[in-house]
């Protein structure tokens, strides 16, 4: 297992290792396999502190948040680096910055070891694998679930890149962490400006497209008009324009009322549907916006019969208020320019086929590419993350954004098509469909959306049982309860209590007596040493040595919160807590590089306080040779549409052994 994450970023940087062995770069280039990312990014915090971290100019990081799949430009903040991959060899290219948003956002529940790099000031980039995630920290990120193409395409990505940077004079253009624009285009090809650029962009295509619109529909006029038949003209085609746009706000608000209305139903019927039928739910949705586009076309002409006949020219297709679709819109403006009529008598009645089909390409066909794959992206990316607690209200509105722009776009091919009458016959007929498609079908399966199941045991070596804590998506309560009668034994099953959790969770909790195998027999298991030395100008010392034989992760918490004056030493070394005012310490956390290693915990506190105790505990996840009975009998039990996983990738089961009392002397 770990298959994903992180053995195939391994394989790939040591593959990249013998190819740079064969092929010396111009650059040092440093092979970083640091370790703890899971519990906190720590064995990049500790990097940082070594003496080689002040040479970085950038980094690579290779990661998986998914089981196989296409590997991603996940994140990046140089802007040199992207556009060298993007020139590079690499055949294969896949990039999104949504990524970066969904994290700052919490709606992705993620980190790598990019977080603690471009905090200290060292520009780089992402490469991960990220879908399907319903198999990330389970026991199904194995080789059975990845395939050798899927190793393929992150190394020939991570190649191209790590070349890039490796050309002579590269490392003179590295600049601070910035804030850049990319995305490929049929994962073929890669698009990279710096947002400064994409503003510029958008500020021009915003100005001088209205500018240029106006300047042509004057000069390109028949030359046989009078100064005042061109002036009518001019304020016919802005009056024109403007209905147009009356047109389009009336689509989009009733595009969005459609949308809303009809995630709130299947939110309420079929919560979960995006879990397993991400796709349908997106065909839902479309053929709902398409629906209120039409409806709004139809209110609209019994209203005023003349903004319809306005729409029946395609130029209004030039003033969508969607930035990265104008300059589509204006090139199809342009090319049907010749077929709209000059005045009020003037009518054209010869065919243009070919025109009329190249705007088409021009208008929908091409912008239509790029919003489709952000669709696919967004549904592969974000589908399973419920389960982490993301709230099904976010997929919806994450999903209904790209295909609002979509549907909008069609709107002046929805006049020029006609027959809306029939055309609202045939969407609905689908519509209700797509419907029935996602209310009935279970939102679960055995293949790619398995439901994620967080297992947590928590057990006091003093007691006879322990407690199993299980957190799930808050759609599948019932479903996991269900599971639970036929996989608990009766006894566990009459403990169980399931409730509400964080609002966008379920959490279920039982007693069992599989405890953890290590931590039935504390006095093999771990040897804590206590010496009070006692309070001197106001301070007390306390010093802790312990030494766990099963155990790399083990923590002290703090039954008082708030000790006043309270610093810390693991090993020798100060523990630093961010913040200038009001520190405060909840708990310490340490970790060895081998079983058996002692560590020494030293603390110093302000003798005016009740300091209470602390609960020595130590962490376990290794259950392949049934370390922890609990974990791997529930597994076994159940089915193969729900796998067990766990949080933050560490920390199966906890062991509280004892607590320390940390009086004053």
């Amino acid at each position: 297992h770990g298959v994903t994450d992180n053995g195939m970023g391994t394989a790939v940087a040591l593959e990249l290792l013998r190819y740079f062995v064969q092929n010396p770069p111009h650059n040092t280039v440093i092979f970083l396999f640091n370790n703890f990312e899971e519990g906190g990014l720590f064995g990049a915090e500790q990097f940082v502190l070594h003496p080689w971290f002040s040479t970085i100019k950038i980094f690579v990081n290779l990661e998986g948040t998914g089981a196989g799949g296409r590997a991603l430009v996940l994140r990046s903040n140089n802007l040199a680096l992207t556009q060298g991959l993007a020139s590079s060899n690499a055949k294969l290219l896949h990039a999104s910055p949504l990524v970066t948003d969904f994290l700052e956002a919490k709606l992705l529940k993620s980190d790598t070891d990019y977080t603690i790099f471009s905090r200290y000031g060292v520009p780089g980039m992402d490469i991960a694998f990220y879908t399907p995630r319903s198999h990330y920290h389970t026991q199904r990120d194995d080789l059975v679930h990845t395939t050798p193409e899927a190793l393929q395409h992150m190394g020939q990505m991570a190649l191209g890149s790590v070349q890039s940077i490796d050309q002579k004079g590269f490392l003179n253009k590295t600049k601070a962490p910035e804030t850049i624009i990319y995305y490929d285009i049929l994962g073929r090809f890669m698009l990279v400006y710096s947002f400064k650029t994409a503003q510029i962009i958008n500020i021009l295509a915003l100005v001088f497209v209205p500018v240029f619109a106006l300047t042509w529909a004057w000069f390109s006029t028949n030359e046989s008009l009078s100064i005042e038949q061109k002036k009518q003209t001019l304020a016919r085609n802005v009056y024109l324009m403007g209905q147009g746009f009356l047109a389009t706000l009336a689509a989009f608000v009733c595009m969005v009322a459609t949308l809303i209305i009809s995630s709130g139903i299947m939110l309420f019927i079929n919560p979960s549907a995006t879990y397993g039928n991400m796709y349908w739910v997106g065909i839902y949705l479309a053929l709902s916006a398409f629906l209120g586009l039409l409806l709004s076309q139809l209110a609209l002409a019994k209203w005023a019969t003349s903004v319809t006949v306005s729409l029946d020219n395609i130029r209004v297709s030039g003033i969508y208020p969607v930035v990265f679709l104008l300059l589509s819109s204006t090139v199809a403006t342009a090319i049907l320019v010749p077929l709209a009529p000059l005045t009020e008598g003037e009518q054209q009645i010869k065919g243009h086929t070919k025109s009329w089909l190249a705007a088409l390409v021009a208008q929908v066909l091409i912008p239509a590419t790029l919003i489709i794959e952000l669709i696919f992206f967004v549904v592969d990316c974000m589908r399973h993350t419920s389960a982490d607690g993301t709230p099904e209200s976010a997929l919806y509105v994450m999903i209904c954004l790209p295909i609002l722009l979509l549907v909008l776009h069609l709107l002046p091919w929805v006049h020029a098509a006609g027959e809306q009458q029939k055309t609202v016959v045939v969407a609905g007929a689908v519509f209700v469909l797509a419907f029935l498609t996602c209310a009935i079908v279970g939102p679960f399966n055995d293949s790619v959306s398995p439901n994620r199941v967080v297992f947590n045991q928590e057990y006091n070596a003093t007691e006879a049982l322990s407690t199993v804590l299980l957190y799930t998506g808050v759609s599948s309560s019932k479903l996991l309860q269900s599971t639970l009668k036929q996989a608990l034994t009766a006894s566990e099953f009459e403990t169980l209590v399931c409730d509400r959790y964080m609002e966008y969770q379920t959490r279920c909790v039982y007693q069992t007596n599989l405890n953890p195998v290590y931590g039935k027999d504390p006095a093999h298991e771990i040897d804590v040493d206590v010496k009070r030395n006692g309070c001197q100008d106001g301070l007390c010392n306390v010093k802790i040595t312990s030494t766990v034989q099963n155990s790399l992760l083990c923590q002290l918490q703090f039954e008082n919160q708030n000790i006043t004056g309270l610093q810390a030493w693991i090993n020798e070394k100060l523990v630093e807590v961010p913040g200038e005012e009001n520190k405060t310490m909840h708990a310490l956390t340490a970790y060895s590089n081998q079983d058996g290693n002692p560590i020494i915990w030293d603390l110093t506190f302000a003798d005016s306080q009740d300091v209470g105790k602390a609960l020595f505990t130590c962490i376990y996840d290794d259950w392949t040779n049934d370390e922890l009975p609990a974990f791997t009998t529930l597994r076994n039990n159940m089915p193969i549409s729900q796998l067990l996983t766990i949080r933050g990738g560490v920390g199966l089961a906890k062991v509280h052994y004892l607590s320390i009392e940390l009086e004053k002397e």
